[in-house]
């Protein structure tokens, strides 16, 4: 998810068709929501990863 939201966010300042219509709002934010749920996904994945350690001991 985050390598996707990168190259969204990449091409929408790289491609010059892009840089100005109306297309390049929507794709940054496209970007910014797959950036928080990459985030949250890995906090996720940490804490179920701590919980199932904890169980071990």
């Amino acid at each position: 998810m985050l390598l996707i939201a990168v190259l969204l966010f990449s091409a929408s300042m790289a491609i010059p068709a892009l840089h100005t219509s109306k297309w390049k709002d929507l794709i940054q934010g496209a970007a910014l929501g797959l950036t928080l749920a990459g985030i949250i996904s890995i906090i996720t994945l940490i804490i179920d990863y701590l919980r199932e350690t904890k169980k071990g001991f």
